[in-house]
């Protein structure tokens, strides 16, 4: 059994507070809407129950470059209902007759993919070492692309990192990060 010391996962919470702030900007300026995330919450698991519910979109930040492993981002559908209502053009007041279909998919994929392109910046830049990240990929009750890693459900330790995140007047809600204890050591290596 691997396990990550409170230190350590500490650490991790500081780069994610970084990355997921700038990331937020990055979101606020493409949905032309204030958006804010406060300071994180920082746990040590075995499981994160959030992955089995039809409820949440698993966001897939593959590493290509620099850390080699994922993280997952998780949202509400709702979240991301709203976030695709608004790259649509609509002002996301009312997404109840919204489903998830090939075009809100492909909304969300596009907000998500530069969101994680400046958490892959961000992080190059904590790390001093180039980091780039594949597209990233959504599971969600539409459509599976990825499996979840092994490492995120097999037991070992992992890094949950909660925000609260406001998006206006539109969303108030959570966004979640989970790290892998692969990715934590190697962070955590380049870090010290």
């Amino acid at each position: 059994m691997q396990n990550i010391s409170r230190e350590n996962a500490d650490i991790i919470g500081e780069v994610a507070n970084i990355c997921i702030g700038n990331a937020a900007t990055t979101l606020s300026m493409i949905l032309q809407k204030p958006t804010n995330i406060t300071t994180p919450i920082v746990e040590v698991l075995k499981k994160e129950d959030a992955l089995d519910h039809d409820d949440r979109i698993l966001i897939k930040v593959p590493y290509t470059k620099g850390l080699d492993g994922t993280n997952l981002l998780i949202i509400k559908l709702n979240d991301a209902l709203v976030i695709a209502n608004l790259m649509m053009g609509g002002d996301g007041s009312n997404v109840s007759d919204m489903t998830l279909d090939e075009i809100t998919l492909s909304a969300i994929s596009e907000a998500m993919n530069q969101m994680c392109g400046t958490i892959a910046t961000s992080m190059s830049s904590l790390l001093n070492e180039p980091t780039d990240i594949g597209f990233p990929l959504i599971n969600s009750s539409y459509q599976k692309t990825f499996d979840i890693p092994d490492e995120l459900c097999n037991g070992t330790d992992i890094v949950k990192v909660t925000f609260r995140l406001t998006v206006g007047d539109l969303i108030d809600s959570d966004l979640l990060q989970l790290y892998p204890i692969s990715i934590v050591k190697q962070i955590i290596k380049q870090e010290v």
